[in-house]
């Protein structure tokens, strides 16, 4: 390691900070932290001899290739302090002039978009050997924010984790290219913990046992957890030390601000055993873990602990203008803490290291709690908002945060996952309205989503945002996107993408959820699946019907287009997300066929869902970012040598499937970081549905319940496994091929109801469901019997309130059944209850029965415990889908644990829907026939009734009336077309009994004819 120095205030930092601070709107903007450009004499704000620009200059070449040849750089004087550029053409060629070498990249960017090409996210639409034409107008932007922060603390977890210099290059290129000018760095950070615990008593391998592995360090610097897994070398600090500082002095040459983390506090747990004068508040769990400790900021070792760590940080890192720090995060423990106090502590701290610094923070959850804001400094401090989109209007931030300048924030992304979505046309309206209203303090835009590279539109859109002053026209801007995405005025590709506009990326805001739905092949197995990540969406966020008609659009494009590395990453996330969305429509029917312990229909429809997740595979194959081989390499070529490198496989495998050990599983964490990547999907997530399937037809075979499957064990075997051979690391397979296939599988998937009951009186028992959701732990629904056991079969005689019943339902909460009446039915009735065999000691069964039609609902039990009984009659005249829920009613148990056992019934439920339409033995024959070369349509009507009829025929060409057909006697006409063809049709025939005036009708169609 090298040694320590001691810390300094940079003179060049004290300069860029003097020259570039200067405010735009309500907030600091954050100093560039090394760079200084001497700026020459001015021509209308332009220097052209700035050598402060080669970093633009070399990134340009990296981004578009020869093309840079033809560009010149030049540096633009901000006004009234706000970052702009302007592309225009002087003495034949193209110069960028922009206020700092980020925001050049940002013009660069335009200027391209103005040609049809495009630096995106994760793939680009650009020629890189091509000759650049010169723009035939300028091009033109100010920002109107300061900050234009990117950077999410899990990020480095869920996307970075092991990213090498040329990934990490590659992303400093593209964000500078999107105008964002701060950066969150974490990388090395670790290196400044494992040196400040040593100068306060601890030893090199302790330090190391407290320090997680890459994939992990995250949620340790958020002070969540810590030493899990274990296993960090001093090669892997040196080099991750090494790449931090490369990756700060990077965003450096480019004058975007690397926000580093700070120092507020965080010690191992037994810190205060080792130095007197300090106090640790413990801070509890976090999701299965136990926290770091708390080193009160009010002891008196804490600013010798601050003044450590900045001083190790600023050597290792270089020093910042910005640091980032959360106190209480996600359910941080206050104690004995002077809150307020230790605020102004910690600001002091990095006030002393690192003077005029920023002390960011994140606004998520209740943070930062209005005491933290109202102890600090507004004029050095900024709050990056995370939940901007997520519930109503945040329009009161300036109080709660006592004047904190502060961005607007979003996390369209949870956890790496691959979904596609985002509340774009929520930011396009509240972004201005928050901006431009009186007293705003609203001074930058934060993109946070937890996993990065996904998404490419959405990033796009938010980070143009501080750069337009006014909202878009959504449509219109993804028309103008697509054209840069593809270079090419294309209908279809334009049609594809106002449907995506109109779907996933229409995110209306909710307050439980600011992403679309994941895909429940990535679930942990169960017929109940809702959300394979726990705290995400349990249903579709759109209209997934509407979704898939773009991939119709894209697929139609591919003539023209399949050779656009843009287009076919798109075709193969609109493929993938599709074929993903085929697991909800698949997964009730599933449940539909074991609740009818229909084993043909369930094994046709396991069949298919295996052969939707080996396509998805196969989809996720085609494209670099969505190979888990990759993921698994990467991490692997971090490591020194073969025990690390198993080290470093476990943390990049555990992150994305169990998360953390078996008490993280059942705290909810399994699963959080679900994604499609081709390898997750084919090995990890196939094997867990296989197995559950094989569970149900063993259960099927036995007539007993289903077998527990232990999936934390299965999990930790596939962490702890170094197997890769099913893993691609080079994407391979025919997109456009694919993508077909995911339309027909789609159309596949899509549930068709059973018909509805014919006209009369029908018990529910006797028809078939038109969907079922139910915990498949507790058995299938059975019929005319209450559940019993969980093997189906079991259940005993319907009783309720001493009364039993031949008919009904038996299901345990939560069960949802749905009927198609296809508007026939005029009347439900039932009688519900739990069943008697609950009366008995222990059991309180308490539970809710709720009535639907067509989405409204009609009956609402209330709270039902054993004993009781209800008369329900509900009117369905004209209902399409009657559905019955029992409602495990959890809020009404204590500490919210529903009864996990009820035995609900639905007894004697029936639908009656009116008297049977009459039929009579009348039999009709229609044909068609050339008589000179005009179609006729012949008819004959056959009376097989045992007294006659009368019988009218009607046609497209006439009418026939004939007032009494005797028994077995023919009414036989034919029509005139009068045509030389007719297109397919039908006659309908109506027949009446004589003797009693009973009528029946009846439709015949005949076929196309032509004569010509």
């Amino acid at each position: 390691m090298i040694p320590t120095p001691q810390r300094r205030v940079s003179l060049v930092a004290v300069l860029a900070a003097a020259l570039l601070a200067a405010p735009l709107g309500a907030g600091p903007a954050f100093a560039a932290s090394t760079s200084v450009h001497v700026r020459a004499a001015t021509t209308a704000g332009v220097v052209v001899t700035d050598d402060g620009f080669g970093p633009a200059r070399d990134a340009a070449a990296r981004l578009i290739g020869t093309g840079a040849d033809g560009i010149d750089f030049a540096s633009l004087e901000p006004v009234g302090g706000a970052d702009r550029y302007e592309v225009t053409a002087v003495d034949g060629r193209i110069r960028i002039a922009a206020t700092t070498p980020g925001t050049a990249l940002a013009g660069l960017n335009a200027y391209l978009g103005s040609i049809g090409q495009n630096i995106s996210w994760n793939v680009r639409n650009v020629d890189r050997d091509a000759a650049l034409p010169l723009p035939d107008r300028p091009i033109s932007s100010t920002a109107n924010v300061s900050h234009r922060f990117y950077g999410n603390d899990t990020e480095d977890g869920y996307t970075g984790a092991y990213r090498s210099w040329e990934q990490w290059e590659r992303e400093i290129d593209e964000l500078a290219a999107l105008g964002f000018n701060e950066v969150f760095m974490p990388v090395g950070s670790e290196a400044v913990y494992f040196e400040v615990l040593q100068q306060f008593g601890y030893s090199a391998e302790e330090a190391r046992a407290w320090i997680p592995l890459p994939a992990h360090q995250p949620w340790w610097l958020l002070q969540n957890m810590a030493s899990y897994p274990a296993g960090t070398s001093d090669a892997l600090l040196e080099q991750r030390t090494e790449l931090g500082r490369k990756i700060a002095d990077r965003l450096r040459e480019l004058d975007i601000t690397p926000v580093l983390p700070g120092y507020f506090g965080t010690v191992p747990t037994d810190f205060a055993a080792r130095n007197a004068g300090s106090r640790v508040e413990p801070q509890g769990g976090w999701v299965g873990f136990q926290r770091p400790g708390w080193l009160d900021p009010n002891s008196a070792v804490f600013p010798a602990v601050a003044d450590a760590f900045y001083d190790v940080s600023e050597r290792l890192l270089g020093a910042s203008t910005a640091y980032k720090m959360d106190v209480l995060h996600e359910g941080g423990q206050r104690g004995q803490v002077d809150v307020p106090a230790a605020s102004r502590a910690i600001e002091t701290a990095l006030q002393t290291a690192q003077p005029g610094a920023t002390w960011v923070l994140l606004g998520w959850q209740s943070n930062p709690p209005a005491d933290v804001a109202a102890a600090v400094d507004p004029e050095t401090t900024f709050i990056v908002d995370g939940l901007s989109d997520r519930y109503g209007i945040r329009d009161k931030l300036e109080s709660q945060w006592s004047g904190i300048p502060y961005a607007f924030g979003t996390i369209w992304n949870y956890g790496g996952h691959t979904t596609m979505g985002a509340e774009v046309k929520v930011w396009n309206e509240r972004f201005t309205q928050l901006r431009t209203k009186a007293g705003s303090k609203l001074d930058g835009i934060a993109a946070l989503p937890e996993g990065g590279l996904n998404n490419p539109v959405a990033i796009e859109f938010f980070a143009g945002m501080a750069w337009r002053d006014d909202p878009v026209d959504v449509n219109a801007w993804f028309d103008d996107w697509t054209e840069r995405r593809y270079g090419t005025d294309d209908p279809e590709l334009k049609a594809a993408w106002r449907i995506l506009a109109e779907t996933a990326y229409a995110l209306p805001t909710n307050d439980s959820f600011a992403e679309a739905q994941d895909s429940l092949y990535a679930d942990q197995p169960s017929l109940s699946a809702s959300a394979a990540a726990s705290w995400s969406p349990t249903g579709f966020a759109y209209d997934s019907e509407r979704f898939a008609v773009a991939l119709d659009h894209l697929l139609a494009a591919a003539p023209a287009a399949s050779d656009l590395p843009s287009y076919r990453y798109d075709l193969m996330d609109v493929a993938r997300q599709v074929t993903a969305n085929t697991s909800r429509t698949l997964l009730p029917q599933l449940q539909q066929a074991y609740g009818n312990l229909d084993r043909t229909a369930f094994t046709q429809l396991s069949e298919e869902w295996l052969a939707n997740m080996e396509l998805l595979d196969e989809i996720s194959g085609t494209q670099p970012q969505m190979l888990f081989g990759r993921w698994i390499a990467d991490a692997r070529a971090a490591a020194a040598d073969e025990a690390e490198a198993d080290r470093l496989e476990f943390d990049a495998r555990a992150v994305v499937t169990t998360w953390g050990d078996r008490s993280a599983v059942n705290a909810g964490l399994n699963d959080y970081a679900n994604r499609e990547w081709q390898g997750l999907v084919g090995t990890y997530y196939t094997d867990r549905w296989e197995r559950f399937f094989q569970s149900i037809q063993t259960s099927f075979d036995t007539g007993k319940a289903p077998q527990g499957i232990d999936w934390y064990a299965v999990g930790a075997e596939f962490s702890g496994s170094t197997d890769t051979s099913e893993f691609l690391t080079e994407p391979e397979g025919d997109i456009v091929a694919l993508a077909g296939r995911a339309q027909a599988a789609h159309d596949a998937a899509a549930a068709e109801l059973p018909d509805p009951p014919a006209a009369g009186t029908h018990f529910l028992s006797d028809l078939p469901f038109a969907s079922v959701k139910l915990n498949s732990a507790y058995g299938p629904i059975e019929r005319d019997t209450e559940i019993g056991e969980p093997a189906a079969g079991d259940g005993q005689p319907i009783r309720l309130a001493g009364t039993q019943y031949a008919k009904g339902l038996g299901v345990n909460s939560p069960t949802t059944i749905a009927f198609n009446l296809g508007g026939r039915c005029t009347a439900f009735n039932a009688v519900v209850g739990i069943d008697d065999i609950m009366n008995k000691a222990g059991a309180n069964p308490n539970v809710i029965f709720r009535v639907t039609v067509d989405g409204t609902v009609l009956f609402d039990s209330g709270a039902m415990l054993k004993g009781q009984a209800k008369p329900v009659s509900v009117d369905t005249t004209g209902v399409e889908i009657l559905t019955l829920e029992v409602d495990p009613n959890a809020a009404a148990s204590p500490a919210g644990a529903a009864e996990w056992w009820d035995r609900a019934d639905w007894a004697d439920a029936e639908v009656d829907c009116g008297e049977p339409e009459p039929v009579l033995a009348v039999q009709t024959v229609v044909e068609t026939r050339c008589i000179a070369s005009k179609v006729y349509v012949s008819v004959r009507a056959t009376n097989g009734e045992s007294t006659p009829v009368s019988i009218v025929v009607r046609s497209a060409y006439g009418d026939k009336e004939f007032a009494s057909i005797a028994t077995g006697r023919n009414a036989t006409t034919a029509f005139n077309a009068r045509a030389a063809e007719v297109p397919a049709g039908t006659v309908t025939v109506e027949a009446k009994r004589l003797s009693d005036g009973v009528t029946a009708t009846s439709t015949v169609a005949y076929e196309a004819r032509s004569c010509g």
